[in-house]
């Protein structure tokens, strides 16, 4: 792994699948919202991306893939990745396994259409998976997921097979050759800043949510030092005026550890992977 700490810096491309899907506000003033994050927020994270020369990820649904095929090809010209987060932004703890699958490779086939390329990286929208997601991504072929939390700098392997028991102990199943990049509420900027009524207060003060951040990476520095801070962003919310300068205050106080490096989910993955060899495999 890296001699010093890492940071990936991670988007969520939603657009307009958000308001159209789990938030069911087909409305003209709803999905403006989602569409500033196409016609400007996206266009001020590449350009900040691309002043501080960092490569960085984006999960990005089908139907943005599909809605705004022209933006996508840009961030996958830039030398982002691009992985996958749902169709229209489904949760697959809402979907039957059929469903689920369908919505998957749906998703699949809008960025091999569009883009050329098949995604090796998953993110659940909402962070929620079913008991049938980790066969599913095996199946198709995804090299990791970004949807769980059970650790918070450092990666770790899925499983299959856990029994969620409530009248006795759980009972943890077997570790597969599905990485996961875990992740975090409290990084992340949707519940920090954006208004949504009945899903998000957000629109906390910007200092506090910087110095949120800033204190957590600190925190990875000094017990973790090899640790990976993995923050999560949205173009139509840390894109939107002054939030921009969160983004911008976090990636220089990033780079004042000299030792730090930003970095691609996906690379630091295959990195961990290589040096943390499944158990049994190959035997």
């Amino acid at each position: 792994m890296s001699a010093g700490p890492t940071a990936c810096l991670t988007f969520d491309f939603d657009a307009l699948s958000i308001w159209l899907g789990p938030f069911a506000s087909p409305t003209p003033s709803a999905l403006s919202r989602g569409e500033f994050g196409a016609r400007v927020g996206l266009g001020r994270v590449l350009a900040l991306l691309e002043r501080e020369q960092i490569a960085a990820t984006f999960y990005v649904p089908g139907h943005t893939v599909d809605s705004f095929p022209d933006h996508c090809r840009e961030i996958v010209a830039r030398g982002h990745e691009i992985g996958h987060h749902g169709y229209l932004h489904e949760s697959p703890a809402d979907l039957e396994p059929s469903e689920e699958r369908r919505v998957l490779e749906r998703g699949i086939e809008s960025m091999e259409r569009t883009l050329g390329t098949r995604p090796v990286g998953y993110r659940s929208p909402g962070w929620e998976l079913s008991p049938a997601s980790v066969d599913l991504l095996l199946e198709h072929g995804f090299e990791y997921d970004s949807s769980m939390m059970a650790q918070d700098f450092e990666l770790y392997r899925c499983r299959q097979g856990d029994v969620p028991r409530t009248d006795g102990p759980y009972g943890f199943g077997h570790e597969v050759d599905l990485i996961e990049f875990p992740v975090s509420w409290s990084l992340d900027d949707y519940p920090q800043l954006e208004f949504a009524k009945g899903f998000a207060p957000g629109l906390s003060d910007y200092d506090k949510t910087l110095s949120m951040w800033k204190t957590d990476f600190d925190y990875m520095v000094e017990q973790v030092p090899q640790g990976v801070f993995g923050v999560t962003f949205h173009p139509q919310v840390i894109g939107r005026g002054g939030r921009m300068r969160i983004l911008e205050g976090l990636i220089a106080h990033i780079k004042q550890t000299p030792s730090a490096s930003f970095r691609r989910v996906i690379d630091v993955v295959r990195e961990w992977r290589d040096a943390h060899p499944l158990a049994g495999a190959g035997s």
